[in-house]
């Protein structure tokens, strides 16, 4: 878990003697994820961001004490891309479309599971709070709602991630083929399948997975 990170985020709305700021906390988030895309996290630094925005390294400790506070940002900033539909009130629904737009931003972003974050902005703390109230209609306790929203999370955050890193479920099988190695397994389950049987698209997978946790989150009817 993180901690909230008001102090990040006020910091920067706070006055302060000295000249008025050249960035605001969105351009040096914008210039972390273009430079994390590019390059992945490694590419993340003062020194490199400051470069991004034609700066010195050291200007940048006006708004952000050290690169912790830049892989918030620029978490925050993703998270900021999430649209959020007005709830149906169906649990399934709401959980899937949530955690479909992570397995999105997973995705187009592929550091992003990497990168683990030291305070949760506010786009963050929206995320969460979308996924408490998509998960509310199951009458929950707090400590069940945050352990089904973690589960839930992961599954689109690692989904993504893996599907990012050019990964699929349909082409396990055929990949097994050309690999050397005892999998027998593996071959067993994808051998056993019809021939001509159309192998199991992420689409439906990923769905699958949600199906199966929410299964062991929700209360029993």
């Amino acid at each position: 878990m993180t901690k909230t990170g008001a102090s990040l985020w006020s910091r920067a709305a706070a006055p302060r003697p000295g000249p008025r700021p050249a960035y605001t906390l969105d351009q040096l988030a914008d210039a972390c994820v273009r430079r994390a895309d590019d390059g992945g996290l490694r590419a993340v630094s003062m020194r490199g961001v400051a470069d991004e925005l034609g700066t010195a390294a050291a200007s940048l400790y006006r708004y952000v004490d050290g690169k912790d506070d830049l892989i918030a940002l620029m978490v925050d900033r993703v998270a900021g891309e999430y649209d959020y539909p007005e709830p149906t009130g169906d649990v399934r629904t709401d959980v899937l479309t949530l955690a479909g737009q992570s397995r999105t931003l997973h995705r187009r972003h592929s550091w992003l599971v990497q990168a683990k974050p030291s305070a949760m902005g506010p786009n963050s703390v929206r995320y969460l709070d979308r996924m408490v109230g998509a998960l509310a209609p199951a009458g929950l306790d707090a400590g069940a709602t945050m352990m089904g929203v973690a589960m839930l999370s992961g599954w689109g955050a690692n989904f993504g991630a893996q599907e990012a890193a050019g990964l699929t479920t349909g082409g396990l099988g055929a990949d097994l083929a050309s690999m050397t190695g005892d999998y027998p397994n593996l071959l067993a389950l994808f051998g056993a399948a019809p021939t001509g049987e159309t192998p199991p698209d992420n689409d439906a997978v990923f769905a699958a997975g949600i199906d199966a946790l929410l299964l062991g989150i929700l209360p029993r009817a």
